[in-house]
């Protein structure tokens, strides 16, 4: 038995080892509920093994003890053989023991490890059961009490050691004691049923004593595996995306930290996909969100299933997702060629078409490839590769890029940009611009406010220059703070018996602030700005991204006498559906509509439509981008009755704009 139960050790061996490979590539796993049960078994095997040098110990005194006292009456072959047998067991114990302290430091054990705890606690026990029989002595009460006093002990302290397992406690203490007990039976003299009692009462009482001592253990163990495992449910949490359960950002930044350190020390190297998919938000918002979340589940699968087991795959969130090869070699050229290769298979595996809920979804998607090392961190390599993945979609999408030194300069760029905008906050290097808008009588009705940057070497720079940074980097909130606190600044410095409204546009990023709304109503409280009077601007897709959240805050500010203007109108793809629920006070139609309208049917429609629309829903129009005359005549003509453009004038400082209202 003994000998099969070690081959099953030995063939498990592999299964342990690849168990743990598992465990230390993904150390924050977070073990589910029904696997942590289980482990509590492990556990309990765990602290029956840690028993075994103490009890070993114990056995070995009490049978040399034994053997020396009942030497004078029992047949000295037959001590010896006893003694030798249990003390022979008890070695393989220690062997089977020494092999356990070796075993990977893994949660969950195999059942093999149960089975030679149970086995060679029961051989054990059949050796005490034997020395009931073999050294019992009919003839001397006192030899036969010795025998039952070390017995009962050995029982006893077995359950100290076997307890965590109750039935191995039970069997180890039935079978040790009953043979003893029967020996008094038969054994006809004058104290035999009361030795009999007294034995089996003691068995009794020893039973009771071991499911009280298994109890405390086995709550003991299964309070401690749910503290541990609700503190790997927090860690998994904080660290996995609870979508798609692959690595979020914060666990992907640290592997790829780790990876970039390794292929630096080991000259070899790896790479970083960023993939994004094309077109997510018209599905997500058609479709709605439980679609596009299953979606997302799905892409997340298809992703991982071409890759590696020492990969990595993390949605950063959104339709982010990204994509860690480990090592692809020491040559760079070759390593590019083979990320490509892998990226292309990646791209290729979206030409199936994906089902959700029995629909059928064909989507692409656009890779962006960076190499490393490159002298870099981890968060630099993300955005290198997030930059060639705007290349590829630049290029057309469905398209796999690697990051060049042009991409290169252009992060550059963008960083040039990012610390100039930090220190435009610091040093108030910003500015306000006013461009005015008019009626068909060219009278002044309202303006729009556009930022300016007073580069300290480049001069007036417009938004054109470094909105783009300014909406990744997050520092677009910051600065639309301020453009919001000026603009309500000058709107309290205008004539109170004027009309004229100032509009400020707010960014998505901005807008979708939980806090926006407070800071603002602190803003005009504090500037004393007319409400009534400040009008924001928002774009379709501002709007529509979460259409609930839009109305709730727009409803809220409109109590405040805030009126909404939706920009770029036309340049969208699903605000026509939602306009009528929006509250929305005017469209201002996108310039590329108005640019040469005289001379482009196409243009000509879309404006006609959307001021016919806009007559329906008792929506204001305001033209942007009037340039020439003849845009101007065209528009009065269809009913158009506000403009904004080079025509009437460019964007100028407030007090210009502020002087040109009094004449």
């Amino acid at each position: 038995v003994f000998l099969d139960l070690a081959r099953s050790i030995s063939t498990n061996k592999k299964s342990n080892n690849g168990f743990k490979a598992i465990m230390s590539s993904h150390p924050t796993y977070a073990i589910p509920e029904s696997i942590a049960l289980s482990d509590v078994k492990s556990e309990q095997i765990r602290y029956t093994f840690s028993a075994v040098p103490s009890s070993l110990l114990a056995i070995l005194a009490a049978s040399l003890c034994l053997s020396i006292v009942q030497w004078e009456v029992i047949d000295h072959d037959t001590i010896l053989g006893w003694f030798l047998v249990t003390n022979l067991i008890s070695l393989v114990r220690l062997t089977i023991h020494q092999r356990f302290k070796r075993l990977p430091d893994t949660p969950l054990l195999d059942a093999i490890w149960y089975q030679l705890a149970y086995a060679t606690a029961l051989a054990s026990g059949l050796c005490w059961a034997a020395a009931g029989i073999l050294l019992y002595p009919p003839d001397s009460i006192v030899h036969q009490v010795f025998l039952a006093f070390v017995v009962a002990g050995i029982s006893a302290g077995a359950i100290t050691t076997l307890a965590a397992i109750l039935n191995m406690a039970r069997s180890f203490v039935i079978l040790s004691i009953l043979p003893v007990a029967l020996q008094f039976y038969l054994n006809a003299n004058e104290l035999s049923l009361t030795m009999t009692l007294m034995t089996l009462y003691f068995m009794v009482m020893i039973l009771i004593s071991a499911k009280r001592l298994n109890q405390t253990i086995v709550e003991s163990l299964t309070v401690r595996n749910q503290r541990e495992l609700a503190q790997q449910t927090i860690r998994y949490q904080a660290l996995y995306d609870e979508l798609t359960e692959l690595p979020n950002r914060r666990l992907l930044l640290e592997t790829m930290q780790q990876e970039i350190s390794t292929a630096e020390r080991h000259n070899r190297f790896g790479a970083v996909f960023f993939i994004d998919l094309d077109r997510f938000k018209a599905i997500n918002d058609s479709m709605g969100h439980t679609f596009g979340d299953e979606l997302l589940v799905q892409v997340a699968k298809k992703i991982t299933q071409r890759l590696r087991f020492e990969d990595t795959a993390a949605r950063l969130g959104g339709d982010e997702f990204v994509v860690l090869l480990g090592d692809l070699g020491k040559d760079q050229e070759a390593a590019s060629t083979h990320a490509s290769k892998i990226a292309e298979e990646i791209r290729s595996l979206f030409e199936t078409p994906l089902t959700i809920h029995d629909q059928e979804i064909h989507l692409t998607i656009s890779i962006g490839i960076a190499i490393f090392p490159a002298n870099v961190s981890a968060e630099d390599m993300l955005k290198y590769a997030d930059v060639a993945m705007y290349q590829a979609k630049k290029d057309g999408r469905d398209k796999v890029r690697l990051f060049s030194t042009e991409m290169q300069e252009a992060v550059e760029r963008r960083r040039r940009v990012e610390r100039g905008l930090r220190q435009a906050l610091d040093n108030n290097e910003f500015e306000l611009y006013f461009q005015t808008q008019f009626d068909e009588n060219h009278q002044i009705s309202g303006a729009e406010s556009l930022l300016r940057w007073n580069h300290p070497e480049k001069g007036v720079v417009a938004p054109g220059y470094f909105i783009d940074t300014a909406e990744q980097s997050g520092l677009i909130v910051p600065i639309g703070d301020w453009v919001l606190r000026s603009a309500c600044e000058q709107l309290a410095r205008l004539d109170s018996k004027s009309k004229v409204k100032l509009s400020v546009n707010v960014s998505p990023r901005q807008f979708a602030d939980l806090e926006f709304i407070g800071r603002l109503k602190n803003i005009i409280a504090q500037t004393s700005a007319d409400p009534s009077r400040l009008v924001l601007e928002i774009t379709e897709g501002l709007a529509i991204s979460n259409i609930e959240h839009s109305i709730d805050s727009m409803n809220q500010l409109r109590e405040l006498g805030i009126t909404f203007s939706l920009d770029d109108f036309g340049t969208g793809y699903s605000s026509l559906s939602y306009l009528n629920r929006l509250p929305v006070d005017e469209l201002k139609i996108d310039r590329s509509f108005v640019t040469n309208i005289t001379n482009s049917p196409e243009n000509a429609v879309i404006v006609d439509t959307i001021i016919v629309m806009a007559e329906h829903l008792k929506l204001a129009v305001v033209s942007e981008g009037v340039e020439t005359e003849d845009e101007l005549n065209y528009l009065i003509g269809h009913n158009c009755h506000y403009f904004q453009g080079y025509y009437f004038s460019r964007p100028v400082p407030f007090e210009e704009f502020n002087a040109a209202l009094g004449r």
